[in-house]
């Protein structure tokens, strides 16, 4: 697929992102989420310009893809006028944890009036702690024990309750057990009748809190999420199952992504055995993160069997549009080989380069980054001449780390054997070296 017709492609998706047709919709948020960083520029027009409808449905979107370029435009829509759109960007904004966004939804909590954006702001404000953003939680305490504070706020508040360790769940509890509100005294009581730690027991409890976490409220499928996460390697065979049915559903798999990453090493195995039975994209590219997250190094190297598998299926895209969404997942791969220092499947990156069909994933040029060699300049250079602006700024960067590590200078000798297009790459990435030359002719020439 050509630069115009893949942009093209993404911007008649954000645009069908304002259908009627939830089927339309639904498709459509699908198809942009496996584009990646792709879809991030249009994604971003939209939401600072876009109707609406496209609006409200771009936000969700630009926060599954998790792109860090989505972070700042995010945070600036919860000062939009619309409270749905605010309420929108504060979910959103849990989908990248950072002390910046925690920050920014505590200033939102601040001033917000409307309490369901406040609602909203808070159950992203747990989602950051649950992530390992610690400095969230004292925010979510402050107003947990306001007594001024909306009890519709101060309820969604006790979501963090079940997050915390038995004796600092049980010593909260007890300051809330005589709170002059109703309704944060009903949730404590439902709190106190549960178990410490709360877990599902026997299989069919198991797929019952899988299937909840596909649900729109948000209590309900945060507790799913905790009790499955406490379940430890019991949880995640369902969890796969539930995944596999519903590889439709970015936001699905992405919450369960999180389930997974919460059970940690304990899911190694079961995760290892998926790998060679999970074909549908959305899934697989989530297990290819939590590989990553998990940091085990034989997990890590089986990446270079899914790498294969996808290599040897390649032939030009799953649909009329020639999109294929599993050569996104195989370039997560070879990049999460790249951050253990890993070159074992490097024929398989020579091979992505020199394909002048195939359009490269973000993750190639940040994986030659890591690991690239003085032998994958050239390729990258061709590449660079058929990529878009965001690619070939990526692409840059990879050139000039591979240059830096291997001490290679403009005189090398692999640059004299260039072609046109490859040489003119070369002036782009280093722009400076043809203007040094021309002002070193202009002071010659005024000397003599």
């Amino acid at each position: 697929m050509s630069v115009m017709s893949r942009a093209t492609e993404i911007r008649r998706l954000v645009r069908q992102l304002g259908s009627r047709r939830d089927s339309v919709v639904e498709a459509s948020r699908v198809r942009l989420c496996a584009q990646g960083p792709r879809a991030v520029g249009p994604l971003i027009e939209a939401i600072e310009g876009g109707s609406p409808r496209i609006r409200a449905q771009a936000i969700p979107v630009l926060g599954l893809i998790q792109d860090p370029r989505g972070r700042e435009p995010i945070a600036a829509m919860l000062l939009d006028r619309d409270p749905r759109l605010r309420e929108l960007a504060a979910r959103a904004l849990a989908w990248f944890p950072s002390t910046q966004a925690v920050a920014a939804l505590e200033v939102l909590v601040r001033r917000e009036r409307s309490p369901e954006v406040r609602i909203a702001a808070v159950q992203a404000m747990l989602e950051q702690y649950a992530s390992g953003q610690e400095g969230a939680l004292g925010g979510v305490l402050g107003l947990l024990f306001d007594p001024s504070e909306d009890e519709r706020v101060r309820v969604a508040a006790t979501a963090l309750v079940p997050m915390l360790r038995p004796q600092s769940r049980r010593g909260i509890l007890g300051r809330l057990r005589r709170d002059p509100a109703p309704a944060v005294v009903r949730r404590v009581r439902e709190l106190e009748s549960q178990p410490d730690r709360p877990r599902a027991r026997g299989a069919t409890a198991v797929r019952r809190l899988a299937r909840s976490l596909a649900g729109d409220d948000h209590a309900a499928w945060s507790e799913a999420l905790h009790r499955l996460a406490a379940g430890g390697a019991a949880s995640v065979e369902p969890l796969l199952a539930e995944m596999r049915r519903r590889a439709h559903d970015p936001e699905y798999c992405a919450r369960a992504g999180v389930v997974l990453k919460a059970i940690g090493p304990r899911a190694v195995r079961a995760i290892a055995a998926a790998l060679d039975r999970v074909r549908e994209p959305v899934p697989l590219k989530v297990l290819v993160e939590i590989i990553g997250a998990l940091g085990d190094k034989a997990l890590v190297y089986r990446l270079r069997d899914v790498i294969a598998r996808i290599s040897a299926d390649a032939g030009g895209g799953d649909d009329r549009n020639g999109f294929d969404p599993l050569q996104r997942v195989r370039a997560m791969a070879h990049l999460e080989l790249a951050r253990i220092g890993s070159r074992v499947a490097v024929d398989d990156l020579h091979r992505i380069l020199s394909d002048p069909g195939r359009r490269l994933e973000s993750e190639i040029p940040a994986a030659l980054e890591l690991i690239g060699a003085r032998d994958e300049i050239p390729g990258l250079l061709l590449a660079y001449s058929r990529e878009d602006r965001f690619l070939r700024q990526r692409i840059g960067e990879a050139v000039r780390a591979i240059m830096r590590r291997e001490r290679i200078r403009r005189r090398d000798a692999i640059f004299r054997s260039m072609s046109g297009r490859q040489r003119r790459a070369v002036e782009s990435i280093f722009p400076q070296s043809r203007p040094r030359r021309r002002a070193e002719g202009r002071r010659a020439g005024a000397c003599r």
